[in-house]
């Protein structure tokens, strides 16, 4: 088979195409034993990872099936007209594809009944979001005229793809006042932190690496890789960071692991010393990359305390980190970066330019002014409001919770993970708060496969103290009246395991 790598077409569906139209004319039989993967692998002079991409969709498909310590074989009745137009417009959907949709559809109805956290009456500690209070009035108006100052006609041309260099010679300034030497050819500017997961989500799918991601988490992050068909291996993990007995495999090459080391969302905390070697041993041994999520960093309350970027190690080539405004300034100004070796921002900066050619010159400008003449003042600032707002919401939950109740206590940031016991529904208490005027964000909608029923994430970022007083009150009445019979016993109807 000859593999078009200069094509569009991604390499592991190439293979799989090759690999179905074998299966369909006969030359791989019922029962024929395939290959090993990494023979796969050097007969095509691509990565393991891309071969096994290609046979997941074939497994899927049931036109083969694999057996633990055998290999993988053809299936004993598989599809011959595989490839072929159908005579109906239906088709058998797999076992994995339909669950996968499944999942979806929960998510969604979870969505949906999220919205009912909008009625003006109700205290929502759902939005993860900073608080406007931090932001002076004319800070946008102020930033923008230093911008034009320096020459409005910089400002015409679409600039570099990969941000205009001024910005981020000014990104690579405020990593090394954290003892990191960044060049600006390591820098890619995006979209916000979300374009920057999406660029490294097409570059997976691209090449069929395997994808793992920490669990509970920010499903913005998996939602980008599910947009281009990615399948996800989720790594459960707890305060402490994702449980490390999962990285002792050695069979994980060129996979990515997405997490958020720092000031996690949702729950609030760092990644131990300990769990962060295990995951830094991990990708040294696999040729793995770790994506990091790190737009919480400059909100942690003890600078002193604040772990160490998976930058500093195992470094730039086995790491990609993002970074973004959107939670430390404003979201609005959709301002962030990706920064990793210069070959890995080479390849993005080519996917980025076949999406919107570069961010808004005149919007980086902006940001660049922000960060070389307020952004010091400003981070302190914020990080004096959220430790406030942090501080209240813990004396107010310790004050009236009941008892069995527990909850993390965050570094920094805005957000913190509360836990009932087992196997009370924090989805049917979300619909018994919205009746006593409280919200906040159900677990089973920061999991891809809608786990963590017991638990939810409480954002108080964009609360007044006074408010969040009266949010916990409410919300604790809420729960003991909850806990105060049997979970059987909700008297809600239709919510099925939630």
């Amino acid at each position: 088979m000859i593999i078009d790598k200069s094509g569009t077409t991604p390499l592991y569906i190439q293979i799989r195409e090759d690999l179905r139209e074998s299966i369909a004319s006969g030359a791989l039989a019922p029962g024929d034993r395939l290959p090993a993967v990494t023979a796969l692998a050097a007969e095509r002079g691509v990565t393991p990872a891309t071969i096994r991409r290609a046979l997941s969709d074939l497994v899927d498909e049931n036109l083969i099936y694999t057996h633990v310590g055998r290999g993988t074989f053809v299936g004993e009745n598989p599809d011959r007209s595989a490839g072929k137009p159908s005579a109906t417009p239906f088709r058998q959907e797999s076992s994995g594809k339909a669950a996968r949709r499944l999942a979806q559809n929960v998510q969604a109805s979870l969505l949906e009944m999220l919205s009912l956290a909008q009625k003006p009456s109700v205290i929502a500690f759902t939005r993860g979001v900073g608080n406007l209070d931090s932001v002076e009035q004319d800070i946008l108006a102020r930033m923008t005229k230093q911008a034009l100052a320096h020459g409005e006609e910089g400002y015409w041309d679409y600039g570099d793809p990969k941000g205009i260099l001024s910005l981020r010679k000014a990104i690579a300034r405020q990593y090394s006042r954290r003892g990191l030497v960044i060049s600006p050819e390591q820098i890619l500017v995006t979209n916000g932190s979300q374009q920057a997961t999406a660029l490294i989500a097409q570059q997976t799918a691209e090449n069929g690496n395997r994808v793992l991601c920490e669990t509970p988490c920010y499903t913005g992050g998996t939602n980008a890789f599910s947009a281009f068909n990615v399948p996800i291996e989720t790594v459960t993990r707890d305060q402490d960071g994702p449980l490390p007995d999962r990285f002792a495999s050695g069979d994980d090459q060129d996979a990515v692991f997405y997490l958020c080391p720092i000031l996690h969302n949702p729950m609030g905390t760092d990644c131990s010393s300990e769990r962060r070697k295990a995951v830094t041993d991990w990708a040294r041994q696999n040729h793995a990359l770790i994506l990091s999520d790190e737009v919480f960093h400059d909100l942690h309350f003890e600078e002193d305390g604040v772990p160490h970027s998976f930058l500093d190690e195992p470094g730039p080539e086995r790491v990609a980190v993002m970074g973004s405004l959107s939670k430390s300034f404003i979201a609005g100004l959709r301002v962030g970066w990706i920064i990793s070796s210069e070959e890995r921002i080479r390849t993005l900066t080519r996917i980025k330019k076949t999406m919107d050619l570069g961010c808004p010159p005149l919007i980086q400008g902006i940001a660049r002014e922000f960060l070389d003449t307020e952004y010091e003042s400003h981070r302190h600032k914020v990080s004096a409001l959220y430790r406030e707002r942090r501080d209240r919401t813990l004396s107010a939950l310790a004050r009236h919770m009941p008892d069995g109740v527990t909850w993390t206590r965050p570094q920094g940031g805005f957000q913190l993970w509360v836990t009932l016991p087992a196997p009370y529904s924090s989805v049917a208490l979300f619909l018994r708060g919205i009746d006593n005027g409280v919200a906040f964000l159900p677990g089973p909608l920061q999991d891809i496969n809608n786990r963590f029923v017991s638990s939810f994430r409480l954002c108080y970022g964009s609360l007044a103290p006074e408010i969040i007083e009266t949010g916990i009150e409410r919300l604790a009445k809420t729960v003991k009246h909850y806990l105060s019979r049997p979970p059987s016993e909700n008297g809600l109807t239709g919510l099925g395991d939630f």
